[in-house]
């Protein structure tokens, strides 16, 4: 697919905050992530949310997520950016030639396990209050842990990105766990309705969800239309959530109409089109939505 080695301009505000870069060995490679707002786990275990960057991007919390490391501050969990090897997840399902960690192809899903492991055993993070949650390419791998590791995380978030056909016949999980999606419409990146390549089909984003809402046994859904924050932006958001589940509200999508491979922000000051990447929506703050979501999700304990 070649429209997916683009990258997503997910540019956002700086904001200074504490942070520390961390290594962890995987198949002989040293690894390396972020940990931001770690003085919050002084206290004990805290929530601990896994930040996973798009192709190319660098694990930089001000980039990848708007806002985020700010919200962390204020509801005191732990937000961790890990690194990709050259830049580029491994993930089920990819087309593309795979990286490798010396003679090994490098098993993404097992690092991030690990990396769980890890921030558990040195009492950073709370076992039953684990979240994922990647943009464009990282979300790739956010379904595949939502596939692999879902006896694992408690809730996870993919944005700009739908699956692939390969992702979806191999996808067995454990259990079904809550997921919100951010997809626009627009989106020539990834895109919203799919697109079929000699290697795979990247599957549409409603396809997508309706693989998820028969994982979750949802039985009906509802839309509504949230407010538009800004008169000159084109773009409406439509929010998109499904009845009936075994979790009551376990799966929702934020439909962005005329939306680009953008993450919606109210504050971001980049310009509101860009050529490469369209529009982005103006209507809500993708990291308050994100974390709202995902603050009420519980993992049963093992």
């Amino acid at each position: 697919m070649p429209l997916l080695v683009l990258l997503a301009n997910l540019a956002g505000p700086v904001v200074a905050m504490a942070q520390e870069t961390r290594s962890l060995d995987h198949q002989g490679v040293a690894r390396s992530y972020i940990v931001t707002n770690q003085a919050a786990s002084g206290s004990g275990p805290k929530p601990l949310l896994i930040i996973l960057h798009g192709r190319r991007q660098p694990a930089d919390p001000n980039r990848s997520f708007p806002d985020l490391d700010a919200l962390a501050t204020r509801e005191g969990f732990v937000a961790v950016y890990p690194s990709a090897v050259d830049g580029k997840w491994n993930y089920v399902g990819e087309a593309e030639p795979l990286s490798r960690a010396g003679g090994e192809i490098v098993d993404d899903l097992g690092f991030v396990r690990r990396l769980i492991d890890q921030l558990v055993e040195r009492k950073i993070a709370d076992p039953e209050r684990i979240y994922v949650s990647g943009t464009s390419q990282g979300a790739f791998l956010t379904y595949s842990i939502l596939c692999g590791l879902a006896d694992r995380i408690a809730g996870a978030a993919a944005l700009l990105a739908s699956m692939t056909d390969v992702q979806i016949a191999a996808c067995k999980p454990v259990r079904a766990v809550p997921t919100l999606v951010i997809a626009g419409t627009n989106d020539r990146v990834v895109r919203y309705d799919g697109w079929l390549s000699p290697e795979d089909r990247l599957t549409s984003v409603p396809e997508t969800m309706e693989f998820w809402r028969r994982q979750h046994g949802c039985t009906g859904q509802k839309d509504s239309v949230l407010p538009n924050k800004v008169e000159a932006n084109p773009t409406r958001t439509v929010l998109v959530e499904w009845t009936g589940c075994r979790i009551e509200g376990a799966l929702r999508l934020y439909r962005v109409q005329g939306g680009g491979h953008r993450l919606p922000s109210i504050n971001s000051p980049s310009p509101v089109i860009d050529p490469r990447f369209g529009q982005r929506s103006q209507d809500f703050e993708t990291a308050d939505e994100v974390w709202s979501f995902l603050k009420p999700l519980r993992r049963a304990a093992n």
